[in-house]
Protein backbone atom coordinates (compact mmCIF):
# COMPACT_ATOMS: atom_id res chain seq x y z
CA UNK A 1 0.00 0.00 0.00
CA UNK A 2 1.21 3.49 -0.75
CA UNK A 3 2.32 5.85 1.98
CA UNK A 4 0.35 8.95 2.93
CA UNK A 5 2.28 12.23 2.64
CA UNK A 6 2.30 14.68 5.54
CA UNK A 7 0.71 17.41 3.42
CA UNK A 8 -1.12 18.04 0.17
CA UNK A 9 1.88 19.23 -1.87
CA UNK A 10 1.85 16.45 -4.47
CA UNK A 11 0.79 17.16 -8.08
CA UNK A 12 -2.90 17.78 -8.60
CA UNK A 13 -5.28 15.11 -9.89
CA UNK A 14 -7.77 17.62 -11.29
CA UNK A 15 -9.93 16.48 -14.17
CA UNK A 16 -13.52 17.32 -15.06
CA UNK A 17 -16.25 14.97 -13.88
CA UNK A 18 -20.00 15.21 -14.25
CA UNK A 19 -20.80 13.74 -10.83
CA UNK A 20 -19.97 14.44 -7.22
CA UNK A 21 -17.77 11.44 -6.48
CA UNK A 22 -14.39 10.96 -8.16
CA UNK A 23 -12.13 7.95 -7.68
CA UNK A 24 -8.43 8.53 -7.04
CA UNK A 25 -5.65 6.00 -6.44
CA UNK A 26 -5.06 5.32 -2.77
CA UNK A 27 -1.46 6.45 -3.01
CA UNK A 28 -2.67 9.88 -4.14
CA UNK A 29 -5.41 10.37 -1.59
CA UNK A 30 -3.57 13.33 -0.06
CA UNK A 31 -2.95 15.08 -3.39
CA UNK A 32 -4.37 18.58 -3.72
CA UNK A 33 -7.44 18.90 -5.89
CA UNK A 34 -9.90 21.55 -6.94
CA UNK A 35 -12.56 18.85 -7.27
CA UNK A 36 -12.84 18.45 -3.49
CA UNK A 37 -10.91 19.31 -0.35
CA UNK A 38 -11.62 15.84 1.07
CA UNK A 39 -10.93 12.24 0.14
CA UNK A 40 -12.85 9.28 1.54
CA UNK A 41 -10.99 6.03 2.23
CA UNK A 42 -13.61 3.33 1.86
CA UNK A 43 -14.62 -0.19 0.93
CA UNK A 44 -18.05 -1.61 0.03
CA UNK A 45 -19.44 -2.31 3.48
CA UNK A 46 -22.27 -0.94 5.58
CA UNK A 47 -19.92 1.51 7.29
CA UNK A 48 -18.16 2.37 4.05
CA UNK A 49 -21.37 3.30 2.21
CA UNK A 50 -22.45 5.77 4.89
CA UNK A 51 -19.94 8.38 3.78
CA UNK A 52 -20.68 8.52 0.02
CA UNK A 53 -24.38 8.57 0.91
CA UNK A 54 -23.71 11.56 3.15
CA UNK A 55 -21.85 13.52 0.48
CA UNK A 56 -24.43 12.67 -2.19
CA UNK A 57 -27.20 13.81 0.13
CA UNK A 58 -25.34 17.02 0.97
CA UNK A 59 -24.60 17.67 -2.72
CA UNK A 60 -20.90 18.16 -1.94
CA UNK A 61 -18.15 16.98 -4.30
CA UNK A 62 -15.82 14.34 -2.89
CA UNK A 63 -12.88 12.21 -3.90
CA UNK A 64 -12.71 8.61 -2.79
CA UNK A 65 -10.05 5.92 -2.76
CA UNK A 66 -10.57 2.19 -2.42
CA UNK A 67 -8.99 0.56 0.62
CA UNK A 68 -8.69 -2.94 -0.80
CA UNK A 69 -9.67 -5.64 1.68
CA UNK A 70 -8.33 -8.34 -0.65
CA UNK A 71 -4.87 -6.83 -0.11
CA UNK A 72 -5.49 -6.17 3.60
CA UNK A 73 -4.75 -2.48 3.05
CA UNK A 74 -6.82 -1.47 6.07
CA UNK A 75 -4.15 -3.15 8.23
CA UNK A 76 -1.16 -1.48 6.61
CA UNK A 77 1.18 0.70 8.63
CA UNK A 78 0.14 3.76 6.63
CA UNK A 79 -3.57 3.24 7.20
CA UNK A 80 -3.08 2.45 10.89
CA UNK A 81 -1.58 5.92 11.29
CA UNK A 82 -5.03 7.27 10.38
CA UNK A 83 -7.07 4.68 12.26
CA UNK A 84 -5.19 2.48 14.75
CA UNK A 85 -8.29 0.26 14.81
CA UNK A 86 -7.59 -0.83 11.24
CA UNK A 87 -11.13 -0.25 10.03
CA UNK A 88 -12.67 1.80 7.23
CA UNK A 89 -13.96 4.41 6.64
CA UNK A 90 -11.61 7.30 7.09
CA UNK A 91 -11.60 10.83 5.74
CA UNK A 92 -8.69 13.03 4.74
CA UNK A 93 -9.34 16.76 4.81
CA UNK A 94 -6.51 17.99 2.60
CA UNK A 95 -7.44 21.63 3.01
CA UNK A 96 -7.24 21.51 6.81
CA UNK A 97 -4.50 18.89 6.99
CA UNK A 98 -6.45 16.55 9.29
CA UNK A 99 -7.85 13.03 9.20
CA UNK A 100 -10.93 11.53 10.81
CA UNK A 101 -11.70 7.85 11.34
CA UNK A 102 -14.77 5.93 12.56
CA UNK A 103 -18.01 6.42 10.64
CA UNK A 104 -19.95 8.30 13.32
CA UNK A 105 -17.13 10.80 13.83
CA UNK A 106 -16.82 11.28 10.06
CA UNK A 107 -20.54 11.89 9.62
CA UNK A 108 -20.57 14.47 12.40
CA UNK A 109 -17.36 16.15 11.20
CA UNK A 110 -18.41 16.37 7.55
CA UNK A 111 -21.92 17.63 8.29
CA UNK A 112 -20.47 20.34 10.54
CA UNK A 113 -17.62 21.11 8.14
CA UNK A 114 -19.99 21.78 5.24
CA UNK A 115 -22.85 23.30 7.25
CA UNK A 116 -25.35 20.58 6.39
CA UNK A 117 -28.86 20.56 7.80
CA UNK A 118 -28.45 16.80 8.22
CA UNK A 119 -26.99 17.79 11.59
CA UNK A 120 -29.29 20.56 12.88
CA UNK A 121 -27.53 23.45 14.55
CA UNK A 122 -27.62 24.19 18.26
CA UNK A 123 -30.31 26.77 17.59
CA UNK A 124 -32.49 23.65 17.26
CA UNK A 125 -31.05 22.14 20.40
CA UNK A 126 -33.64 19.42 21.01
CA UNK A 127 -33.33 18.08 17.46
CA UNK A 128 -29.54 18.54 17.46
CA UNK A 129 -29.24 16.37 20.56
CA UNK A 130 -31.71 13.79 19.29
CA UNK A 131 -29.70 13.37 16.08
CA UNK A 132 -26.53 12.81 18.12
CA UNK A 133 -28.32 10.41 20.46
CA UNK A 134 -29.51 8.21 17.62
CA UNK A 135 -26.22 8.51 15.73
CA UNK A 136 -24.25 7.29 18.73
CA UNK A 137 -26.79 4.52 19.28
CA UNK A 138 -26.30 3.35 15.71
CA UNK A 139 -22.53 3.03 16.04
CA UNK A 140 -22.71 1.45 19.51
CA UNK A 141 -25.89 -0.63 19.26
CA UNK A 142 -27.40 -1.29 15.85
CA UNK A 143 -24.14 -1.58 13.92
CA UNK A 144 -22.35 -4.03 16.25
CA UNK A 145 -25.43 -6.23 16.68
CA UNK A 146 -26.05 -6.43 12.93
CA UNK A 147 -22.35 -6.87 12.22
CA UNK A 148 -22.02 -9.81 14.60
CA UNK A 149 -25.23 -11.42 13.34
CA UNK A 150 -23.84 -11.25 9.81
CA UNK A 151 -20.35 -12.37 10.86
CA UNK A 152 -21.41 -15.52 12.69
CA UNK A 153 -23.80 -16.60 9.91
CA UNK A 154 -22.14 -15.38 6.71
CA UNK A 155 -18.46 -15.81 7.61
CA UNK A 156 -17.82 -17.98 10.68
CA UNK A 157 -20.50 -20.54 9.82
CA UNK A 158 -19.32 -20.81 6.23
CA UNK A 159 -15.82 -21.51 7.57
CA UNK A 160 -17.16 -24.34 9.75
CA UNK A 161 -17.69 -22.46 13.01
CA UNK A 162 -21.43 -22.93 13.59
CA UNK A 163 -22.06 -21.33 16.98
CA UNK A 164 -25.78 -21.53 17.69
CA UNK A 165 -25.51 -19.54 20.90
CA UNK A 166 -23.67 -16.61 19.27
CA UNK A 167 -26.03 -16.61 16.29
CA UNK A 168 -29.09 -16.62 18.52
CA UNK A 169 -27.67 -13.95 20.82
CA UNK A 170 -26.77 -11.47 18.10
CA UNK A 171 -29.82 -12.13 15.92
CA UNK A 172 -32.05 -11.42 18.91
CA UNK A 173 -30.21 -8.16 19.62
CA UNK A 174 -30.25 -7.15 15.95
CA UNK A 175 -34.00 -7.83 15.81
CA UNK A 176 -34.51 -5.68 18.92
CA UNK A 177 -32.56 -2.81 17.36
CA UNK A 178 -34.45 -3.03 14.07
CA UNK A 179 -37.70 -3.04 16.00
CA UNK A 180 -36.55 0.15 17.75
CA UNK A 181 -36.15 1.88 14.37
CA UNK A 182 -39.55 0.64 13.24
CA UNK A 183 -41.19 1.98 16.39
CA UNK A 184 -39.34 5.28 16.14
CA UNK A 185 -40.56 5.72 12.57
CA UNK A 186 -44.10 5.03 13.77
CA UNK A 187 -43.84 7.46 16.66
CA UNK A 188 -42.17 10.24 14.65
CA UNK A 189 -44.77 10.03 11.90
CA UNK A 190 -42.01 9.62 9.31
CA UNK A 191 -41.14 9.52 6.57
CA UNK A 192 -37.65 9.75 8.16
CA UNK A 193 -36.45 8.38 11.47
CA UNK A 194 -36.86 11.68 13.32
CA UNK A 195 -39.86 12.91 11.38
CA UNK A 196 -40.20 15.04 8.29
CA UNK A 197 -36.48 15.84 7.85
CA UNK A 198 -33.74 13.55 6.62
CA UNK A 199 -30.84 13.65 9.10
CA UNK A 200 -27.56 11.89 9.87
CA UNK A 201 -29.65 9.26 11.64
CA UNK A 202 -31.12 8.10 8.34
CA UNK A 203 -27.69 8.10 6.69
CA UNK A 204 -26.12 6.11 9.53
CA UNK A 205 -28.92 3.59 10.07
CA UNK A 206 -29.88 2.85 6.48
CA UNK A 207 -27.01 0.58 5.30
CA UNK A 208 -27.36 -1.68 8.35
CA UNK A 209 -31.15 -1.77 8.40
CA UNK A 210 -31.15 -2.46 4.66
CA UNK A 211 -28.92 -5.49 5.35
CA UNK A 212 -31.51 -7.31 7.46
CA UNK A 213 -31.66 -9.96 4.72
CA UNK A 214 -27.92 -10.63 5.03
CA UNK A 215 -28.28 -10.95 8.81
CA UNK A 216 -31.22 -13.37 8.37
CA UNK A 217 -33.55 -11.08 10.33
CA UNK A 218 -37.21 -11.19 9.30
CA UNK A 219 -38.53 -7.63 9.17
CA UNK A 220 -41.62 -8.39 7.09
CA UNK A 221 -43.95 -7.34 9.92
CA UNK A 222 -42.07 -4.07 10.55
CA UNK A 223 -44.16 -2.05 8.12
CA UNK A 224 -42.75 1.36 9.04
CA UNK A 225 -39.18 0.13 8.65
CA UNK A 226 -39.97 -1.53 5.32
CA UNK A 227 -41.59 1.64 3.96
CA UNK A 228 -38.59 3.71 5.05
CA UNK A 229 -36.14 1.27 3.43
CA UNK A 230 -38.06 1.42 0.15
CA UNK A 231 -38.11 5.22 0.30
CA UNK A 232 -34.34 5.46 0.79
CA UNK A 233 -33.47 2.73 -1.72
CA UNK A 234 -35.29 4.86 -4.28
CA UNK A 235 -33.85 8.20 -3.12
CA UNK A 236 -31.22 9.21 -5.72
CA UNK A 237 -28.55 10.23 -3.19
CA UNK A 238 -28.83 6.99 -1.24
CA UNK A 239 -28.97 4.88 -4.38
CA UNK A 240 -25.85 6.55 -5.75
CA UNK A 241 -24.04 6.28 -2.42
CA UNK A 242 -24.63 2.53 -2.33
CA UNK A 243 -22.71 2.22 -5.60
CA UNK A 244 -19.51 3.81 -4.24
CA UNK A 245 -16.97 2.23 -4.27
CA UNK A 246 -19.09 -0.56 -5.80
CA UNK A 247 -22.53 -2.10 -5.19
CA UNK A 248 -23.19 -5.34 -3.31
CA UNK A 249 -26.91 -5.70 -3.83
CA UNK A 250 -26.97 -9.21 -2.36
CA UNK A 251 -26.66 -7.75 1.13
CA UNK A 252 -30.15 -6.31 0.69
CA UNK A 253 -31.82 -9.38 -0.78
CA UNK A 254 -34.88 -9.44 -3.06
CA UNK A 255 -36.10 -7.36 -4.81
CA UNK A 256 -32.78 -5.51 -4.87
CA UNK A 257 -30.71 -8.57 -5.82
CA UNK A 258 -31.14 -11.65 -7.97
CA UNK A 259 -30.61 -15.18 -6.68
CA UNK A 260 -27.42 -15.46 -8.78
CA UNK A 261 -26.05 -12.27 -7.18
CA UNK A 262 -26.88 -13.60 -3.72
CA UNK A 263 -25.17 -16.94 -4.28
CA UNK A 264 -22.09 -15.28 -5.74
CA UNK A 265 -21.86 -12.90 -2.77
CA UNK A 266 -22.17 -15.73 -0.24
CA UNK A 267 -18.94 -17.26 -1.57
CA UNK A 268 -17.21 -13.95 -2.16
CA UNK A 269 -17.99 -12.43 1.24
CA UNK A 270 -16.82 -15.40 3.29
CA UNK A 271 -13.68 -15.66 1.21
CA UNK A 272 -12.61 -12.12 2.13
CA UNK A 273 -12.22 -12.91 5.82
CA UNK A 274 -10.46 -15.41 8.03
CA UNK A 275 -11.97 -16.59 11.28
CA UNK A 276 -9.45 -15.57 13.91
CA UNK A 277 -9.99 -16.78 17.46
CA UNK A 278 -7.90 -16.91 20.58
CA UNK A 279 -8.97 -19.09 23.46
CA UNK A 280 -8.93 -17.35 26.82
CA UNK A 281 -6.24 -18.39 29.25
CA UNK A 282 -7.50 -20.83 31.88
CA UNK A 283 -8.40 -19.23 35.20
CA UNK A 284 -6.06 -19.97 38.06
Amino acid sequence: MASFPDNGKAPSLDRPDSYLGREVPLERAWDSSTHSPVCLLIYATQNGWKIPILFEEMGIAYDWALVDFTRNEQKSKEFLKINPNGRIPALIDRERGVTVAESGAILEYAASRFGSALLPGKDELALHLKVKQWLYWQVSGLGPAMGQAMYFQRIAKVHGHDDAFAIGRFCAEAYRCLRMVDEQLRDSGGPFVLGKRCTLVDVACFPYCASAFWANIDISEMKHLCSWLKLLHERPSFRKGLSVPFPRAAFFGPPWATEDEIQAEIANNAGQFQVVTKSPAPQQ
